[in-house]
């Protein structure tokens, strides 16, 4: 998600929710001035230590300990509050929707991303590397999201007003967010594979990535909605 997309007032009063160390905090400090306000949230301790050191020179901004489904923030406090990559950790995805619509004021705006597991792809050249893919598939199938929200924001008092999708290509196996030691795991659960096959995927997952021809792309969606009720 891109600050740029938000469109922005400097007199906002913004909640990051899922903030980590501050990053996205420090790029809408840029851009919020001390008419408006920031607040991170997140539920490690040790990271909201890292922000507020990062962020120590804007008054504007400030943090809390807290869960996107409970959050510790009053009624009607935000114009506009943003939730980047934070459902995908959760499973009550109803109250965390709750939440966000509850400590909006009226009208204002959420900025939500997350992805749909059926839309990452990876180069498969191999028999062994397609059937592999498709226990990772069948493994991830509940993770769908990021398509999901399109029906699950109006339900929540949301009116939808853009879409915006994201395709994040990576070309090295230790950049992907589904690492060998995740994957080697679902073969390993599945049945279908045998110790020897899994050594021998692995194998050629890491031949790939010697040669340069490791590829994955996912796709996540950044959904902005403006609170209606």
């Amino acid at each position: 998600m891109s600050v740029d997309q938000l469109s922005l007032r400097s007199d906002e009063s913004v909640l990051s929710v899922g903030c980590g160390p501050g990053f996205e905090t420090t790029a809408l400090a840029q851009q919020i001035t001390e008419e408006g306000h920031i607040t991170g949230i997140d539920l490690n301790e040790e990271v909201l230590t890292t922000a507020r050191d990062r962020c120590s020179d804007f008054p504007q901004v400030s943090f809390k300990q807290g869960d996107i489904t409970d959050l510790p923030v009053a009624d009607e406090s935000y114009d506009l509050a943003i939730a980047k990559q934070v459902f995908s950790q959760i499973t009550d995805v109803e109250s965390a929707l709750d939440e966000l619509h509850r400590v909006l004021k009226r009208n204002g705006r959420v900025a939500v991303t997350a992805g749909d597991k059926r839309a990452h792809i990876k180069h498969t050249p191999t028999d062994q590397m397609k059937r592999a893919d498709e226990v990772f598939r069948s493994k991830m199938a509940g993770r769908q999201l990021g398509t999901r929200l399109v029906g699950l924001l109006p339900e929540a008092g949301f009116r939808i007003e853009d879409i915006i999708p994201r395709a994040k290509i990576q070309t090295e196996i230790n950049d992907q967010v589904e690492r060998i030691t995740v994957q080697r795991r679902f073969l390993e659960e599945s049945d279908t594979f045998d110790d020897a096959e899994i050594d021998g995927w692995e194998q050629e997952m890491r031949g790939l990535d010697e040669t340069n021809q490791f590829l994955s792309c996912g796709t996540a969606f950044l959904y902005i909605a403006r609170k209606t009720e």
